[in-house]
C-alpha cells in the first residue's frame, strides 16, 4: 500500500512540476507568493524558478519508478519460469 501511495504522489508531483507546464504553473505560483520576499526573488531570478521545477520533476519521477518496480520483477518471473526456478535455488 505505501509503495502505491509513493507512486501517486511521485506522478502527482512530477505532473505538476514537469518544466514544460512553467508557463502555466510559474504565474501561479508567482501570483500566490506575491507580495513577499520568496515571490519578489523568484520574479527575478526565474532560472531559480526552473533549476527547483526540474529537480522536484526529477525527484517525482524517481518516486513514480521505485513504486513501480515490484510490478515488473513479479512480471518477469511469471513469464520465464526456468529464470523463476533459478531465483529460488
Amino acid at each position: 500500500m505505501l509503495k502505491h501511495l509513493r507512486q501517486g504522489v511521485g506522478l502527482a508531483l512530477a505532473l505538476v512540476t514537469c518544466p514544460c507546464h512553467l508557463p502555466v504553473t510559474a504565474p501561479l505560483l508567482l501570483s500566490l507568493l506575491a507580495g513577499t520576499t520568496l515571490g519578489a526573488y523568484l520574479s527575478t531570478h526565474l532560472e531559480v524558478l526552473v533549476a527547483a521545477s526540474t529537480a522536484l520533476f526529477l525527484v517525482g519521477l524517481a518516486l513514480a519508478a521505485a513504486g513501480s518496480e515490484g510490478r515488473q520483477g513479479s512480471g518477469r518471473a511469471a513469464a520465464h519460469p526456468a529464470a523463476s526456478r533459478r531465483s529460488r535455488r
